[in-house]
């Protein structure tokens, strides 16, 4: 449900546990579909900025402007779980399958 501002992204803190290390376990896997780059932008570094500095590149955006490299290696990233979630358009949904995606979220 959403409590806070849209553009806050604050409703999308239930993804990062609160006050996690680099030891400790890795948050389920994650998607957020947003409709403007953007968004999707924002929100990823919104999620960044709730990860110590060296977590912070667990989470990152996608979509088609990337490069084929860059789409090919962050796929194969987030099914081995060295990127935890993805900020994403319909893009990333076409053609995709990762088998333990844990959560997907319509932004």
């Amino acid at each position: 449900k959403i409590k806070y501002s849209l553009t806050s992204y604050a409703d999308l803190t239930f993804l990062i546990p609160a006050g996690i290390k680099l030891d400790d376990p890795p948050p389920l896997k994650f998607l957020i579909f947003f409709d403007s780059i953007q968004d999707r932008i924002n929100a990823a570094k919104y999620l960044q900025a709730h990860l110590p500095p060296d977590l912070q590149d667990k989470v990152k955006w996608f979509n088609s402007d990337m490069t084929t490299e860059f789409k090919e290696a962050e796929v194969t990233n987030l099914i081995v779980g060295d990127t935890w979630g993805l900020c994403t358009t319909e893009t990333f949904g076409m053609g995709m399958d990762v088998l333990d995606m844990a959560l997907v979220v319509q932004w």
